[in-house]
């Protein structure tokens, strides 16, 4: 189900769980380290359209042999132990089992992998994972009514035979679902759960060292993204990389149940980023920081200016989060509120702070569905705007993401459109004497734009929304040939 590429191997250490993935050899970005197929593939719990269980597509009739298990028109068989499992435990489940709770349908298909012999080594590397050390009790009560009360009801607990099934054991397996699915796309467009039992066994990391993709057939491909150097280990991220400490922190116990002590999360200045800190009111130019200090045998964090060692009380930086955050929630995604709002809290916090890192990409989306509708002429300042954006983002992005990253990709690609339109719109004004040389120089910068985002998605299967983005950069590449071509034409026409 999974090929490890030759230049790493597994080790055990006392510090992690489960086996680290090492480099044995030098990796360089884009090497193939490990391809592996999902060990269960499963739709969101609050999916209502029945998938097939053999191809996950829309499904609107049942297998004709067990009459549990949906299927679509072009599929007629699922695996032979799921099925012959359900025609052997036909006298104890109702047939609408699925139909009536289609919530269950991840779990399940889990606990018949677990009770399959030919897969039950593959469930073994989930129990490896850290566990839920947070609690979300709305989620717990959620899948209390939607799956675990339907299973324990239905009687098919008693079919299973090497798995004993318990109102934990679900739970359990709910929580381990979530805490290792990635989100893969179908040809549909739709997204679903995709779990893989050696990719959920990397370890965390902020500043992650690959990039992962994921095939037209949900195969899962782990590629180095930066040079790797033998000894290294190999680490994926699972948290959105434009959070602050504070907040990825959060997410990680809240999603994976674990902590993470990486450099950007040990290092006050998130890396030199900022994306934590605020302005300091004592002095000009400092900016306040959150340090760890140990009082009485107890760890805080104390909030402290790095230039004045002024300190800002932990109460008050938490209740401006609080504003800025009821704040977005009262902008009615309106480009001039949230204009108001980076104005006004940009006096507050760092410019590369997560907060106004999150206004800015809601003003830059804004921008964006108005340049892209055909209706709109735009205008100068609009495109100006967007490209100050995405300028101040890029080099975040970077910092963050270095090596081959989706992220920056896609904010190169977002460049690279308002950059040509601008260039364009400026060369067809004629508003300078050397308007063609100009343009020549803004067409020649753009080649290079559009190359490094074009290398930067390169490992993109062509069905998902990255690897549409590389089609539309080979259009925009043509578009800058056009553009030098037709300049050449009239430069040599003269």
């Amino acid at each position: 189900m999974q090929s490890y590429s030759e230049k790493v191997k597994l080790v055990k250490s006392a510090s992690f769980p489960s086996r680290q993935l090492v480099a044995t050899s030098d990796l360089s970005p884009g090497d193939v380290i490990l391809e592996e197929q999902p060990l269960l593939l499963a739709p969101h719990w609050e999916c209502e359209q029945m998938k097939c269980s053999q191809c996950m597509q829309a499904s609107f009739v049942m297998c004709k042999k067990c009459e549990i298990f949906p299927l679509c028109i072009d599929c007629t068989t699922h695996p032979a132990f799921d099925c012959d499992f359900f025609c052997n435990a036909a006298a104890k489940i109702s047939k609408n089992l699925l139909v009536e709770n289609y919530a269950i349908f991840g779990v399940l298909k889990l606990l018949l992998l677990m009770e399959n012999p030919e897969s039950s080594e593959y469930c073994a590397a989930l129990s490896a994972t850290p566990g839920a050390t947070v609690v979300d009790s709305d989620a717990w009560q959620e899948r209390e009514v939607q799956i675990i009360t339907p299973i324990l009801q239905s009687g098919i607990a008693s079919a299973f035979k090497r798995v004993k099934i318990t109102h934990e054991l679900l739970h359990t397996l709910c929580w381990r679902i979530d805490a290792n699915a990635f989100e893969v796309t179908a040809s549909d467009g739709n997204t679903l759960k995709g779990v893989y039992g050696c990719g959920a066994q990397l370890p965390h990391n902020c500043v992650p060292n690959t990039v992962i993709t994921f095939d037209e057939e949900f195969s899962l491909k782990l590629y180095a993204s930066a040079r790797i150097r033998a000894g290294e280990i190999i680490y994926n991220s699972y948290t959105n990389p434009l959070m602050g400490t504070s907040q990825r922190h959060h997410e990680l116990r809240l999603t994976k149940g674990i902590e993470c002590t990486c450099a950007r999360c040990s290092d006050p200045l998130e890396l030199g980023t900022h994306m934590s800190s605020l302005k300091c009111r004592k002095c000009a130019g400092g900016f306040v920081v959150c340090t760890t200090s140990v009082r009485n045998g107890k760890s805080s964090g104390e909030w402290k200016c790095v230039n004045c060692g002024a300190f800002m009380a932990a109460d008050e930086v938490k209740q401006l989060l609080v504003d800025v955050g009821e704040a977005l929630l009262e902008t009615n995604s309106e480009l001039f509120a949230y204009e108001c709002l980076l104005e006004k809290y940009s006096a507050h916090f760092h410019q590369n702070h997560f907060v106004l890192v999150e206004i800015k990409q809601n003003i830059a989306s804004i921008l964006r569905a108005i340049l892209m509708n055909p209706m709109c002429v735009p205008g100068k300042d609009l495109l100006e705007r967007k490209l100050q954006l995405c300028e101040e983002m890029m080099p975040l992005v970077r910092a963050v993401l270095p090596g081959i990253s989706k992220l920056y990709g896609i904010a190169l690609y977002e460049y690279l459109l308002s950059y040509m339109e601008l260039a364009e719109l400026v060369y067809e004004d004629k508003e300078a004497a050397d308007a063609a040389l100009v343009f020549q120089e803004k067409l020649e910068n753009a080649r290079d734009i559009a190359a490094k985002a074009k290398e930067m998605l390169r490992f993109e299967p062509s069905n998902s929304p990255e690897g549409h983005l590389l089609s539309r950069i080979a259009m925009e590449q043509k578009r800058i040939e056009d553009n030098l071509r037709q300049l050449n034409s009239k430069r040599n026409g003269a």
